[in-house]
């Protein structure tokens, strides 16, 4: 049984081996001729894919737990609230006021926001320097008690000067993480018990976050993507999402898919008993088709116009995808060696299995290009899914494994079978 099996962190991506726990359960189950349940509101749009191929059979349930009903959708527009002054902070007036309705109710609120840390990126307003770490092509994030600078990459950490090193004037912090949600959440709310669970609380820590607000001892909780799992909490009622553009505005093709997955999957975690509940998604682009789609409750929809356009533009579930990501300490190395591995890829693919050089592409810089010292390109394999599929994949792998011999660069090429 896989729960959850949209869910991206069944996908471990480094350090090797790299493989998704969803598939391996499908290759297990395979092998050993046992029967695989996966469960999601949510599907992934390969399980979709695959249900509608016949190779999975597609199991509908119709009704809610305890037959609850699902929670109302409020698409909260807050650049048109920042215009006629209804924002206070992250939060919107209309938002805070439904906090306070919800509080007092003795109901409990849910809060999300996609970004931990205090602050994401800290800046000089006189000289514009935005401080970023050393080692990695990232700004660096402010962290509160202790006040800490920090990168999410390498995990380097650095105590909190708040003058700018060029010109000495003092750091302002852009933008907020679940610290500052939490901080202008216990201004707003003095009398409220206020929890928050990130990646930033331990094991035991976070545990003990669930634990008290599920008993209904915590009034609010914040926190990051995590608050999104499959928890049954029943006094939550109200659930919100600050900044939601944040999910959206990620390099990646599945970044709709996602963001759908984790507004569809927060909104399953409130009104689950007799009250309905309401969900409250706070954006500066209101008419998105992400928002829209949930508010008008017509996931089958957006998953056919997904679908649709990864068929247009051949991207997974309708091919497979590699990614070769090449590190090196010296930038000019690494720039010479992704394009000699490129240019070989293209000419062995091609002269060998007939595939078209357009199917490997020419390297390029991810959006941190940087990490722990090492400089990163990446060459992406985009392969069809036809009976020549595993042939293919064992002919890229065998020529990077000979071309990092020839080249003596063993251990800078790293392969990842369907990334993301």
């Amino acid at each position: 049984v896989v729960d959850e099996e949209h869910d991206s962190s069944y996908k471990q991506d480094s350090p090797a081996p790299r493989y998704n726990g969803r598939d391996v359960a499908v290759m297990l189950a395979t092998i050993h001729g046992c029967p695989l349940v996966m469960g999601s509101a949510t599907p992934s749009l390969e399980s979709v894919f695959n249900a509608g191929c016949g190779k999975y059979a597609m199991l509908n349930l119709d009704t809610r737990f305890y037959r609850a009903r699902e929670a109302a959708v409020e698409i909260i527009d807050t650049s048109a609230e920042r215009r006629k002054n209804g924002m206070t902070g992250s939060f919107s007036k209309k938002l805070v006021s439904m906090m306070e309705k919800t509080l007092q109710d003795g109901e409990q609120v849910l809060i999300l926001r996609a970004r931990r840390a205090f602050s994401p990126v800290l800046q000089c307003p006189e000289c514009g320097e935005i401080l970023k770490c050393p080692h990695c092509n990232v700004s660096l994030s402010l962290h509160k008690n202790p006040d800490r600078m920090m990168c999410h990459h390498c995990g380097y950490s650095a105590a909190f000067d708040p003058h700018c090193p060029k010109c000495g004037a003092v750091m302002h912090g852009l933008g907020s993480g679940t610290q500052k949600i939490e901080e202008e959440t216990q201004a707003l709310f003095p009398g409220a018990r206020i929890g928050r669970l990130d990646s930033d609380t331990s094991g035991p820590q976070a545990v003990d976050i669930i634990n008290k607000f599920n008993a209904g001892e915590t009034d609010i909780l914040i926190g990051t993507q995590i608050v999104s799992k499959g928890f049954d909490f029943p006094g939550l009622t109200l659930a919100a999402v600050i900044a939601a553009d944040s999910l959206l505005g990620v390099q990646d093709f599945r970044a709709d898919e996602k963001a759908f997955q984790i507004l569809e999957q927060l909104r399953g975690r409130c009104g689950r008993r007799e009250k309905q509940g309401v969900f409250m998604i706070q954006t500066n682009q209101p008419d998105h088709p992400v928002y829209r789609q949930l508010a008008e409750g017509n996931g089958d929809s957006f998953y056919r116009i997904l679908m649709s356009e990864r068929s247009e533009f051949g991207y997974p579930p309708f091919t497979r995808i590699m990614n070769l990501s090449i590190k090196d300490e010296d930038e000019t190395r690494v720039e010479l060696l992704s394009a000699r591995l490129s240019g070989v890829l293209k000419t062995v693919l091609s002269e060998t299995a007939g595939t078209m050089p357009d199917m490997v592409s020419d390297p390029f810089r991810p959006p941190v290009d940087r990490i722990s010292g090492n400089h990163i390109r990446i060459i992406r394999l985009t392969l069809k899914k036809d009976r020549h599929l595993h042939d293919m994949k064992r002919l890229a792998a065998r020529t990077v494994s000979e071309f990092e011999k020839k080249a003596r660069c063993q251990g800078h090429v790293t392969i990842d079978v369907d990334p993301y």
